[in-house]
């Protein structure tokens, strides 16, 4: 698969959010914790160094000359790395003792490079200058342990951002895949449907995920538009079976009417029965349109209570005389009242077919 039919896809872009969330968030834990740290251990890191000033304050108050000038020199010899620095001056600025050359400490707190008088390390001091009497003392430790922290957790946290990246594509990668694959079968039943095979249904996987979910929703959804589909089938079918007879006999009156028409004969009477049938047919469509509307769910809400005695008493009394004229006899034995909730329209409908069907098709 190419990088760009990758990067278009949504489950791996989604992945790929998720890694740079992850990674970030490391990033920023990584360096808040160092940044706490750092701060934590350079504190502690002044407040030795205030110490060693204070303690040799107390030489400079309490002694004389030669008395500091030894203090402060073994305090050099003690520190034969240079892992702590000193330098000793009087009023007059003239250096008593040293280990550092070539600087000028100011008053207070400061940071100083560590390329001094022969010092070729890479790691800066941490320096406090004060007065005390006629003297002024700077006192000063090696930054060593703390660039050796950083060099530590900036290494330390390299690698565990570099593992958890990978860690994060690869983990990012198979659930993209998966996801696609899900997807991807999605897309191939969905194939079929368009093309118009309704019966097509979603696999689920069984495990209830969102996914198994969403399918079960499509399904059910493919469900109901094949019912929706198949009842306007049945409708189209209906309308074709119950308009053929009607269109036939609109015909009859059309041309019989025309042939009178050439004749010279009146056509009113068959235009008058063409009308009828038109009427009939425009009934029996809105009957068919209404019984679709009802299949589909929104004529059921204009449902009402209907009396299916008087319903048939008054079928009886219209198609009695009908009946009478095809030399027959329609009867009813048992009108009760019963009440349905239903269309009154379609129900009558319903017993006038089954009557005309019978008075048609039934001997004398």
């Amino acid at each position: 698969m190419r990088p760009a039919d990758l990067l278009r896809r949504t489950s791996f872009r989604l992945a790929m959010m998720m890694t740079l969330f992850i990674f970030t968030t490391l990033l920023l834990a990584g360096g808040v914790g160092f940044g706490l740290m750092h701060a934590q251990l350079t504190s502690r890191q002044d407040a030795r160094v205030t110490e060693m000033f204070r303690s040799l304050e107390q030489a400079m108050v309490a002694g004389d000359e030669p008395d500091l000038i030894e203090i402060v020199t073994s305090r050099i010899a003690a520190s034969p790395d240079r892992a702590s620095i000193y330098l000793l001056r009087d009023q007059a600025g003239r250096v008593l003792a040293a280990n550092i050359h070539g600087i000028v400490p100011q008053q207070g707190w400061m940071t100083v490079p560590a390329d001094l008088n022969g010092i070729t390390t890479d790691y800066a001091y941490r320096v406090f200058t004060g007065n005390s009497g006629a003297y002024t003392l700077s006192v000063g430790l090696t930054n060593a342990d703390l660039d050796d922290l950083r060099e530590i957790m900036a290494g330390s946290l390299g690698w565990a951002a570099l593992i958890v990246l990978l860690a994060s594509l690869v983990v990012g990668s198979m659930l993209a895949r998966s996801m696609d694959r899900r997807l991807a079968e999605v897309d191939r039943t969905m194939h079929p449907v368009a093309d118009g095979d309704l019966t097509a249904r979603l696999h689920l996987s069984g495990r209830g995920d969102d996914l198994d979910q969403i399918a079960t929703t499509i399904n059910g959804a493919l469900a109901r538009l094949e019912g929706v589909v198949e009842a306007m089938r049945q409708v189209s079918a209906d309308i074709a079976h119950d308009l053929r007879t009607p269109l036939t006999r609109l015909r009859i009156r059309i041309e019989a009417a025309s042939d009178r028409a050439e004749a010279g004969q009146p056509v009113m009477g068959d235009l008058t029965a063409a009308l009828g049938e038109a009427d009939q047919i425009n009934e029996t469509f809105s009957a068919l349109l209404r019984i679709a509307q009802i299949e589909a769910g929104s004529r059921k809400a204009g449902f009402q209570q209907v009396d299916l005695g008087k319903l048939m008493r008054n079928v009886v009394d219209v198609y009695s005389a009908v009946a009478e004229d095809a030399g027959q006899t329609l009867t009813a034995s048992s009108m009760d009242s019963h009440h349905i909730s239903g269309d009154p329209e379609l129900l009558t409908q319903l017993f006038a077919n089954v009557i005309e069907n019978a008075i048609k098709h039934g001997p004398a």
